[in-house]
């Protein structure tokens, strides 16, 4: 049977209780309120009506109460905003990002001693924008686990950072699973090992009691949650990582620990493998080279998953540019048009003499015509992703990319810019046929479900973490307004919006 998403082991569920009663007891000791916002629309993410003319009372890290203006004394807080005319949500949580995940080797010998910078300044960005809380599903061990401890203790500001290292199974950025190629040199084979930390491709040899150890070592190293690479990572090749025996080890494994475990399954029978043996999460589940299935999206429609849609990557700018790419796929007539326009008048110019039939295509021209189609493909599987019941989450794999200085197009609009990437994967929702405020529970409630923090965070109710975002304009009149950002306020605190990144690397100026 498969374990649902609200489900944690016994040890694991006293350890979240006691962690639930900690705020609360502190609530209880110190009752001064350290800000408030007043006079506000409060959309709280739970998916119910807004509360009109509603006041928020802060102390320290943590909400303190919720309700109407009028029910609720404002004038005892140090700080108060005036929320007249403006809108509340929680803050937003991305699902799946990169932080310190670069492109090429050249990116890499340029930086590799700055990606704790760099992923502080990721984590920067997406707090600019409203995501106020990251997970970092595949990237530098190393540099995640000091750039988290320095968002955590205080040492840098930044969206809450938890990461999940390599991809389990796969052999880092310059590997053949996840490039299509071997390493080309020790330099690549040595980032490759600051990824992997042991969990890489030769997992696959171990057998099921030697990968529980394997994985209780990778876990050591103080990483959130696991990620497990159950197909490749082109999505236009269905090889399988590991046996189904080999998955419920790991994921018995990590679950032992209290931990969530997602997959990156990208081929009809590895999101059913995943779902069979309990996976907590599916990475861009509507990713893969061919269209669902109809036996997978009865798997999603049981709810006991979550599924993190990446829209951002085919809906808004992104999904006008993949139809200008492949006009005949915008105008199905056209496609029409042109077969029509194949055989020339005979004494035109462009006339030819022969007239062979042409041959049936091979097994490489239709993978090649999938490939062609695969921005239409992605998309079409996530319109019917959005109706199953799956739980669904906000992802946007937002990296930092090219080096500026070594790109030819440093400025080049980006589907995954970080913190913009967000708000499009959740305006994506909405083109994809959520309403509104479905889009806003995705991005809040649900998110905090997948980091099995729902206790915590993701709504605005007393006793959770104080991380909301003020908008100028009413999100569920039209989503758009998630732009619209006049506060973000994080663990009880106003952001200096304007300092952020307070040190940037990737996106600031050149350095002189």
């Amino acid at each position: 049977m498969v374990k649902t998403v609200f489900q944690r082991p016994c040890a694991a569920a006293i350890g979240a209780a006691l962690a639930f009663l900690a705020p609360r007891a502190a609530l209880s000791e110190e009752r001064t309120c350290s800000l408030a916002i007043s006079g506000v629309t409060i959309i709280d993410g739970n998916g119910g009506k807004p509360l009109r003319n509603g006041a928020v009372k802060i102390t320290g890290e943590h909400i303190l109460e919720v309700g109407k203006s009028g029910d609720i004394d404002v004038d005892s807080c140090a700080e108060t905003l005036n929320g007249r005319g403006k809108y509340l949500t929680p803050g937003f949580i991305d699902t799946n990002v990169h932080v310190s995940m670069l492109s090429r080797q050249i990116d890499y010998a340029r930086y590799f001693d700055r990606l704790k910078e760099i992923a502080i300044e990721g984590a920067q960005i997406h707090l600019k924008y409203g995501v106020t809380t990251i997970r970092d599903s595949y990237g530098v061990l190393e540099p995640l686990r000091e750039a988290r401890e320095a968002i955590r203790s205080g040492e840098a500001i930044g969206a809450d950072l938890v990461f999940a290292g390599n991809i389990v199974g796969w052999g880092g950025h310059f590997s053949e699973t996840f490039r299509g190629r071997e390493p080309e040199s020790y330099f690549e084979e040595w980032v490759n090992d600051q990824i992997t930390q042991g969990a890489g491709q030769d997992l696959g040899w171990k057998s099921p009691e030697e990968l529980r150890q394997a994985i209780n070592d990778y876990m050591d190293l103080g990483v959130d949650f696991v990620k497990v690479g159950l197909s490749d990572h082109d999505h236009n090749m269905p090889r399988l990582t590991f046996s189904l025996r080999q998955f419920k080890a790991i994921v018995e494994t990590v679950h032992a620990r209290g931990l969530p475990v997602e997959v990156h399954a990208t081929s009809p029978e590895s999101m059913i493998m995943a779902m069979e043996a309990g996976a907590d999460l599916i990475q861009h589940p509507e990713v893969m080279g061919v269209p669902i299935t109809d036996e997978v999206l009865q798997w999603l429609d049981k709810g006991e998953t979550i599924c993190s849609l990446h829209g951002n990557n085919y809906t808004g700018k992104a999904w006008e540019m993949a139809q200008s790419e492949n006009p005949e796929k915008k105008d199905e007539g056209a496609k029409e048009k042109a077969e029509k326009k194949k055989r020339p008048e005979p004494l035109s110019r462009d006339a030819v003499l022969r007239d062979w039939p042409v041959p049936e295509p091979t097994a490489a021209a239709r993978q090649k015509e999938l490939k062609e189609n695969n921005p239409f493909t992605i998309r079409e599987n996530a319109e019917k992703i959005v109706k199953t019941n799956c739980t669904l989450t906000t992802a946007t794999d937002n990296a930092p990319g090219m080096s500026p200085e070594f790109a030819r197009k440093p400025n080049e609009w980006r589907a995954r810019q970080l913190g913009l990437g967000t708000l499009a994967s959740i305006e994506a929702l909405v083109e994809l046929g959520l309403t509104p405020g479905q889009a806003i529970v995705a991005a809040t409630r649900n998110g905090a479900i997948a980091l099995q923090r729902r206790d915590e965070l993701g709504t605005i109710e007393a006793g959770k973490q104080a991380d909301m975002v003020l908008l100028d304009k009413d999100p569920l009149r039209d989503i758009s307004n998630i732009r619209r950002v006049s506060a973000v306020i994080k663990n009880g605190k106003i952001v200096d919006r304007e300092s952020l990144p307070a040190n940037p690397v990737y996106f600031g100026p050149p350095e002189e």
